[in-house]
This record gives C-alpha cells, sequence and structure tokens, in this order.
C-alpha cells in the first residue's frame, strides 16, 4: 500500500512540475503563445526538461538530490505561475487532473518492455549514476542508440521510488496527446453548436486519433521508444493540417510543429525520416509569399526553428559522443578512426537489419 502511494504521490508531483517548467519558460519564450491548452504547456515542459537533461549530464549524474531539487523548483514555478491568474487556468487545471486520473492505471505495469531489461534501464540508470562519458556505445548495441525518453526518465530517479519511476516518461507523453487531441474535439464540437458547418479532415483525424492511440497503445509496457514518438506523430499530422488550413499564416503558427518534430527525431533518430511531411508546408508557405528567400527566411530563420535546431544538436551530439556517428547506423556519417568509433562493418551490418 505505501508503495502504490508513493507511486500516485510521485505522479503528480512531476505532473504539476513538467507543466510548471512549461509555463514558467513559455511566458519567457514568447508571451504570444497561449498557455491555455495544458497538453502544449506540458509537452513544452518535457522539451525543457531534456534540454537541462541533456546539458547537465555533461557535468554531473541525476543523482537522487539532484532530481529532487530539480521537482521542488518545478513544482514552486508550477504554483507560482498559477497563483498569478488562477481562475483562467481552473478549468484547464481540473481537465488535465481528470485526465491523467484516468490513465494513472499505466502506473501499474505487470512487465516492462522487451528492451528494457537490454539497454533502456542500463543507460537511463548510468545516466543517474555517471556524468559524461565519451565511447558508451562500446557497452552493448542498445548505448549506441540512445533515446531522449531515457535522459528524461533519468530526472525521475527519486528516493524511496528509485528506478521504479523509468517508465513515467511515456505516461506523461500519452497524457498530454491525449489533452491536445480531446480539446480539439471539444473545441471544434462547440464550434458547430453555433455554426452548421461540416466537419473537416483534421477533425475526423483527432477522433481517430485518440481513438486509435488509446486501443493500441495503451500498455505502458510496450512503448519503448518507438510508441511515444509514433503519438507524437499523430499529432505533427494533425497540426499540419490545421496550419495548411490557415487564411493568414504568421511564424508563431510553427511553435506546435517545430516543437512536435524536435521531439520526435530526439525519441528516435531514424524518425528524421518524417521531414518529407514539410515538404506540402514548405510549398504553402511558398503560395502565400512571394520569393524563395522569403519563405525561407518564414520558415527557418526565427526563434521556434531554433527551438527545433537546439534539441536536435543535442540528439546529434549525443549520438556522436557515443558512437562516432553523427547518425548511427549511417555509415556515410561514421568516423572509424576516432578512439570510439564503432568499426565500419558492425555499422553496415546494423543498417542493413534495421532496412
Amino acid at each position: 500500500m505505501s508503495n502504490m502511494l508513493i507511486l500516485i504521490t510521485y505522479y503528480f508531483l512531476i505532473l504539476f512540475s513538467i507543466l510548471g517548467y512549461g509555463l514558467f519558460f513559455l511566458g519567457i519564450f514568447n508571451k504570444q503563445i497561449s498557455s491555455s491548452n495544458l497538453g502544449y504547456v506540458g509537452l513544452f515542459g518535457i522539451y525543457i526538461l531534456l534540454i537541462y537533461s541533456y546539458t547537465s549530464n555533461f557535468f554531473l549524474a541525476h543523482s537522487e538530490f539532484h532530481n529532487v531539487l530539480l521537482l521542488i523548483i518545478g513544482i514552486s514555478l508550477f504554483f507560482f505561475r498559477i497563483s498569478k491568474n488562477f481562475l483562467s487556468y481552473k478549468k484547464e487545471l481540473f481537465f488535465t487532473i481528470l485526465v491523467f486520473l484516468l490513465i494513472s492505471s499505466s502506473l501499474f505495469l505487470y512487465k516492462n518492455h522487451d528492451d528494457f531489461p537490454y539497454y533502456h534501464f542500463p543507460y537511463t540508470y548510468y545516466l543517474t549514476q555517471q556524468s559524461f562519458y565519451i565511447g558508451v556505445g562500446q557497452f552493448n548495441h542498445g548505448f549506441r542508440t540512445p533515446s531522449s525518453i531515457f535522459y528524461l526518465n533519468s530526472l525521475f530517479y527519486l528516493p524511496h521510488a528509485k528506478f521504479y519511476l523509468f517508465h513515467f516518461g511515456s505516461i506523461y507523453i500519452l497524457g498530454f496527446a491525449n489533452i491536445i487531441l480531446l480539446k480539439n474535439i471539444n473545441n471544434y464540437f462547440s464550434y458547430l453548436k453555433f455554426k452548421k458547418e461540416k466537419i473537416d479532415i483534421k477533425n475526423y483525424l483527432s477522433l481517430f486519433s485518440i481513438i486509435f492511440i488509446n486501443i493500441f497503445f495503451y500498455r505502458i509496457a510496450e512503448h519503448g521508444t518507438d510508441r511515444s514518438a509514433q503519438i507524437l506523430i499523430f499529432l505533427l499530422i494533425i497540426e499540419l493540417f490545421i496550419f495548411l488550413n490557415l487564411k493568414k499564416i504568421k511564424s508563431i503558427n510553427l511553435f506546435n510543429l517545430y516543437l512536435l518534430a524536435a521531439l520526435i527525431i530526439s525519441l528516435k533518430a531514424f524518425y528524421i525520416l518524417y521531414a518529407i511531411f514539410f515538404i506540402p508546408l514548405f510549398l504553402f508557405v511558398r503560395s502565400k509569399k512571394k520569393t524563395y528567400i522569403q519563405t525561407i527566411s518564414f520558415l527557418f530563420l526565427n526563434k521556434f526553428f531554433s527551438l527545433f535546431l537546439l534539441l536536435l544538436f543535442f540528439t546529434l551530439f549525443t549520438y556522436f559522443i557515443n558512437t562516432a556517428c553523427i547518425v548511427y547506423p549511417l555509415s556515410f556519417t561514421c568516423f572509424e578512426s576516432l578512439n570510439w568509433g564503432i568499426p565500419i562493418d558492425q555499422v553496415i551490418k546494423m543498417n542493413n537489419h534495421y532496412e
């Protein structure tokens, strides 16, 4: 009973901490971005924690003391931001807590993912015990394909719970995705009460996505490093449809797209293949702008794209320091001559296996 109470207590404390970081840094980064959708606030909070986790691990291990301090700061930021305008957040906060209550059964796993004992646990635990090391890809194959979910989960190594919270990262991504999709559906049907219009494709996709995710992806034990990214891909495609239906585009409309793209690629680097979905985005922006220079400037010369680049840098740099490959197992990105480099024949063999 006491173990269950510890899990549930940490579950909500970490939730409030993530929202605290999201609300605080969203206010600093751009006050024009709406913080009413706590689903995206939560994903941005995860983004902030990932940037911190990558950076801090260069200097120190994510020990219990370190993580407790980080948790307390996040909770303090949450209550600081909420207390300033509680009435405006009251409804959203209740809705968020309700969603996470409904999926709280995910806390109790019958078993972990098949790869958990192979490298998910060893890599995450390594982050809690050691700071930055070069060449850990030599340990085993799993250490050659690090995921940002390990860096997030390493921040949940807390007193009394220890490593039993290492699956929480996937639950928060599932929960925030559900909040975003439910709000998409609810907002549109509320709108239809006053406007007799047909439901468009993005609303069908939101409805389909929430059904699909909660039927096929409900088992957190099977998430690994793939499911969380796949859930965010649903959101990315929906956000693309929303953007492509805008009559007037602003750079602020790119925030959700770049945030989702950064998180997806950080979870599993080969999901960079989904960049193909940005081709229609480029063509759409080109149709609104006069020249290619203006199009490129709009898409890439803004602070929202810098969010994407920052997490992409940490993702690729981690691959490099682990394997001497910028993207493992693409052999043409590898530097075998470096002391910690993976032999090219092993890289090619693994690349063929992935194909």
